[in-house]
């Protein structure tokens, strides 16, 4: 037998019946609320998943089904974010599996915003000019760059203080 527990205000009448519906998902139980997000979460991270695969082996940007059915998660985000907001401390039960639902939702967040993350990445490299994509920072090769390096001041042991070091103008 499941207990929900009801706002005093509920419980007394002193609530017109219109606020009952938007009042019924406070009442919801709390442990309801946490798993139906956790669904959610498991959802939208199986939907990053397809994404991901998507943008690794098509290199190329989604098509609009996996975009429109992105679209239709957040609604349903948004309603749930609203549920776990109304959720109060007084509301849970001490001997349920709450805390675990909540800690397997924040696990759960975690690797959608990883994913997430991994996704725009991908997203933005696919999207970039190929100019930009194999554009190297660094024009001088790897063995010259040692060469430069040692010939710094202070880089070399063999360095003394009568070497041709090029003066600036002003210097003499």
């Amino acid at each position: 037998m499941a207990f929900i527990l009801v706002p005093k205000q509920l419980r007394m009448g002193l609530i017109r019946s219109s606020k009952c519906s938007t009042l019924r998902s406070i009442a919801m139980e709390p442990r309801t609320v946490i798993k139906d997000h956790l669904l959610l979460c498991e959802q939208v991270h199986a939907l990053l998943l397809e994404e991901n695969t998507w943008l690794k082996t098509k290199k190329e940007a989604p098509d609009m089904d996996l975009i429109e059915r992105k679209q239709q998660m957040l609604p349903k985000l948004d309603e749930s974010l609203a549920n776990l907001k109304k959720l109060k401390p007084e509301y849970f039960s001490p001997f349920d599996d709450s805390k675990k639902l909540v800690s397997d939702s924040h696990s759960k967040l975690l690797q959608i915003f990883y994913l997430d993350r991994e996704n725009e990445d991908l997203l933005l490299k696919l999207t970039q000019s190929t100019e930009r994509q194999t554009f190297s920072r660094f024009t001088t090769p790897p063995e010259e760059l040692g060469e430069i390096h040692n010939r710094l001041p202070g880089n070399s042991d063999e360095q003394d203080d009568s070497t041709d070091a090029p003066s600036l103008p002003g210097d003499e």
